[in-house]
């Protein structure tokens, strides 16, 4: 009988490790924790990422959803290296790169769970790329149209906007015009703690003062 145990306790180990190895599962604003599966990446490199968390020094947040997962953020999606950040309706959303806001939706209700209605900023880098942050409350923009900003500046208010499970903010890097699809980019963030395969869903990052 301990031998058949042994055996047993070997084969259902054996098949937990399986699962996990296949990448992080969850919804749009929730889910297990788990490192993105190796069909992500390559990621950039962090100490040369010219990218921040999108909050505010000091403040940390968990990672509701990651890239690559088994939901709304599946690879080769559009969303494949998308984040979402459970957060408070009215946190503080801050430029992640500097650039200029290039796309601002601000009218719609929070709560309503209607696809299409996400209130969104958008800002584009010097490189092209478009940083977008949706699900932010209504009338949540605090920049306009053609603002220059700086990483770190704050540019809107958290919400729960338009198809959304709960709070969150859902951000993603757009690779410029022309690139080709999926056209989403993988990120690092400079200003927290070591994540060289991307933000770990289901844990917290701290954002750390910039330098």
């Amino acid at each position: 009988m301990g031998r058949r145990l042994t055996r047993s306790v070997r084969l259902i180990t054996g098949l937990i490790l399986a699962l996990l190895a296949t990448g992080c599962g969850g919804g749009d604003s929730g889910g297990s924790s788990g490192a993105a599966p190796l069909a992500c990446g390559p990621y950039p490199s962090q100490a040369d990422s010219p990218h921040v968390l999108p909050y505010d020094v000091g403040a940390a947040y968990t990672v509701s959803q990651g890239n690559c997962t088994n939901f709304s953020h599946k690879t080769g999606s559009g969303d494949q290296y998308a984040y979402d950040f459970r957060m408070p309706i009215g946190t503080p959303i801050v430029a992640s790169r500097a650039g200029r806001v290039s796309r601002i939706t601000t009218r719609y209700e929070d709560g309503t769970g209607v696809p299409g209605e996400e209130n969104v900023v958008g800002i584009t880098h010097d490189d092209g790329s478009v940083a977008l942050y949706f699900h932010i409350t209504k009338d949540g923009a605090l920049v306009t149209l053609g603002q220059d900003v700086r990483f770190g500046d704050v540019i809107a208010l958290s919400g729960n906007s338009g198809n959304s499970t709960e709070p969150h903010l859902h951000y993603i890097v757009v690779a410029p015009p022309g690139s080709p699809p999926p056209g989403n980019l993988p990120v690092t963030f400079s200003n927290t703690r070591p994540h060289s395969n991307g933000l770990v869903q289901g844990q917290s990052y701290l954002a750390l003062p910039y330098d």
